[in-house]
């Protein structure tokens, strides 16, 4: 089958070979398709960047050169961004549109030609280009907004029967003595002694799917937010269950979140491959950390706040110095993306898992990682991995409806929670390592003795309130 582009030059080359001038007036280019001229074409000579070049970028160009997938390190989400060019350089050559890298790619002179395995600009298109390139290419006027790349409109469909959101992350407090539980657009604090609720944490956007309480526990961080669209992560009170504070930068939804040892920063993991630093006391991010060529699943400090590890789809964990913000090393002995880290009680070592089956344990030294042990672990896919706090223990959930606990120094075997109810997203363990929790997709939370793996009480529906919650608390939890 022929390629488009090459059916479009046979089609050129014919016409000329008929007599008709390719290159003739823009009048003539436009004869075949007059809506497309009349709605592109400005009046004046100089075609604008916010009503006719932004526009065409975002329809032509937008999906491989945005901030979330920038193909050849060349962003077109803003004029500076365009401006700057990409890793070969600036791609645009204001008053030399013939010189410029883009429109030669475009036009085919390099390669490869662009919009790359799509249809080409249509002449008239090229030409507009050109033309507000050859008279320097002027940015939006001072007094225009230009958002190139338009969020989509994402319907609000509701389902037409009850639907029990999954538990989606858990989290215990300093304390222990508090257990946060998302779900869809909330979170529920629980007793995790008496399974009481105590507080329902409202109005996030989609799925909470990770939490973090500060070092000190008087504050708890939700993350989560809409996909392909924008991350958010919310900041409590623990204690007055008040909205502080709001943190959004990300383009997509974020799946983990950390809060650094001395509670002053936060660390988030997003599908859009980002990772960054935010200042929690300004509600401000600090670095945005790219290095990840696909979706960021999580994030962990080390003790001693020093470095930050993220692993991620694209099969690496990467260890950062939160300091510069630096990428130090990174480690990459898996075989399929991995959904969660995690760092020994001492520091100098990390343990990850994911779609491979597999638990990777690295020593970390300054400058580089090794790995020490690796073990295929389970049966299917590992989503979840947590590392006790007395360095003992490590505990992985896994696709094949099982929550095993391993030996962390040898990786073998010492205990299993076997045929869960559905998959297991979140694991959490308690300060003092007794207790084990367990969120399943199917929406249910469980509580186990994690020395004897045994259930505390029967699995409750987190996200369905508790009957034996009194009119009073369920007046505050609606807050």
């Amino acid at each position: 089958m022929l390629n488009r582009r090459v059916i479009q030059k046979t089609v050129e080359i014919g016409m000329a070979c008929a007599g008709v001038a390719i290159i003739g007036t823009v009048a003539y280019l436009t004869a075949p398709i007059p809506a497309v001229i009349a709605a592109t074409t400005p009046a004046h000579s100089s075609p604008g960047y916010s009503q006719e070049i932004a526009p065409l970028l975002n329809k032509n160009c937008g999906s491989c050169h945005s901030s979330t997938r920038h193909k050849g390190g060349l962003v077109m989400d803003s004029y500076d961004s365009l401006m700057r060019g990409g890793k070969h350089g600036q791609v645009i050559l204001p008053h030399d549109a013939k010189a410029s890298r883009m429109i030669r790619m475009i036009e085919g002179e390099d390669d490869p030609q662009m919009p790359l395995e799509s249809d080409p600009l249509l002449p008239a298109q090229v030409a507009i280009l050109k033309a507000w390139i050859d008279v320097g290419a002027p940015g939006p006027a001072a007094n225009e907004t230009t958002e190139v790349f338009k969020q989509p409109s994402i319907p609000d469909i509701h389902p037409e029967v009850k639907v029990v959101s999954p538990v989606t992350s858990v989290r215990f407090s300093p304390t222990g003595d508090l257990l946060a539980v998302g779900g869809y657009q909330q979170v529920r604090l629980i007793d995790p002694a008496s399974e009481n609720l105590i507080a329902t944490l409202p109005g996030h956007a989609d799925y909470v799917r990770s939490i973090a309480f500060s070092p000190d526990g008087s504050l708890i961080a939700a993350a989560g937010g809409a996909p392909q669209s924008q991350g958010e992560i919310k900041i409590w009170n623990v204690q007055t269950h008040q909205l502080l504070k709001t943190l959004q930068g990300h383009k997509d939804c974020i799946y983990s979140i950390a809060w650094s040892p001395d509670g002053k920063l936060l660390a988030s993991g997003s599908y859009d491959r980002m990772v960054k630093l935010w200042d929690v006391a300004a509600g401000k991010e600090l670095i945005n950390l790219q290095d990840h060529i696909d979706a960021v699943f999580a994030v962990a400090f080390s003790p001693d706040g020093k470095r930050l590890a993220s692993a991620s789809q694209d099969r690496t964990v990467k260890i950062w110095n939160v300091a510069t913000g630096k990428r130090l090393y990174t480690v990459s002995d898996a075989l399929d993306g991995l959904t969660s880290v995690a760092f020994s009680a001492s520091g100098d070592q990390v343990a990850s898992a994911g779609y491979d089956k597999t638990i990777y344990i690295w020593r970390l030294a300054e400058d580089d990682g090794h790995l020490s042990r690796s073990l295929i672990a389970d049966e299917d896919g590992l989503l979840a991995l947590i590392w006790s706090p007395d360095d003992k223990t490590i505990v992985t959930a896994s696709s094949d409806g099982s929550i095993r606990f391993r030996d962390a120094a040898t990786l073998n075997p010492i205990g299993v929670i076997d045929k869960q109810s559905d998959w297991v997203q979140a694991l959490a363990i308690s300060p003092d390592g007794k207790w084990l929790a367990a969120g399943r997709y199917d929406g249910s939370l469980s509580l186990y003795d994690a020395k004897s793996y045994k259930p505390m009480k029967d699995p409750m529906t987190v996200f369905d309130p508790p009957q034996r919650t009194n009119q009073k608390q369920a007046s505050e939890a609606g807050k």
